[in-house]
């Protein structure tokens, strides 16, 4: 099942990325959850995630940098979109290491150009990221920390979905209120819609979370041994 959004639907006042090069930092991740996707009529899971960028370059009617952002799957496979743009990013392959575990947020605050295109529906999208040979620190050659407008932001769906499982605590209400700040169509992939039709189910991190609630309300309270009181004991219950 194909369940499509249009970012001028959902984003009236949108003001549109211009196609071209673009001078980027990166300034928010957004771990999008897993769900059912479609591709040339095969099913499968997908796990995905978002990143957005500002552009400082680009401004928008009131002054602000404008922002784009792009959908990624979680995968390091050599041959992944994401592999592909992050390598080109950093000016390097991927490290034994960091093909074992990369550190998606690590990205944050981190330089870069971008090609923008656009999308069979006119929509601005990224199709390539570039590396800056100015973005990086000349002593390490690494990518350094540049400054940003917007704040730097990690939405964390597992911290989010404690809030929906029993588990609530301080860091999950903080994720409850990053996650009004989303763009309405990945709100509707996390949590899902009876808006929509066809109705949408939330992904399967948050299913697991509501049914583990259930779970929680449906078990039976423990119930603490009671003394017995002295009173009770007759003669022949004394066992000396």
């Amino acid at each position: 099942m194909a369940i499509t959004v249009s970012q001028a639907a959902s984003e009236p006042d949108f003001e549109q990325v211009p196609q071209g090069m673009h001078k980027a930092v990166c300034y928010r991740f957004i771990d999008a959850g897993t769900v059912e996707e479609e591709y040339m009529g095969v099913e499968s899971k997908k796990h995905k995630f978002f990143l957005f960028w500002e552009l400082p370059e680009l401004k928008t009617g009131d002054d602000r940098p404008m922002s784009i952002f792009r959908e990624y799957t979680f995968s390091l496979h050599e041959k992944s979109k994401f592999t592909e743009h992050l390598t080109s990013w950093m000016n390097r392959p991927l490290t034994d290491t960091e093909k074992q575990s990369f550190d998606l947020t690590s990205v944050l605050g981190k330089g870069c150009k971008l090609s923008v295109g656009v999308t069979s529906g006119g929509n601005a999208k990224v199709t390539d990221v570039h590396n800056i040979p100015t973005a990086f620190d000349p002593e390490t050659e690494e990518l350094r920390q540049l400054p940003t407008h917007n704040e730097l932001q990690i939405f964390d769906l597992d911290v989010y979905c404690k809030e929906f499982s029993g588990e609530m605590c301080p860091e999950s209400k903080a994720m409850v209120d990053i996650f009004d700040t989303l763009p309405r169509f990945i709100q509707t992939r996390i949590n899902g819609s009876t808006e929509v039709s066809p109705n949408v189910p939330p992904c399967f991190e948050m299913q697991a979370a509501l049914a583990k609630s259930d779970r929680a309300e449906a078990a039976p309270a423990a119930v603490e041994p009671q003394p017995i009181a002295d009173n009770l004991l007759g003669d022949d219950d004394i066992p000396f």
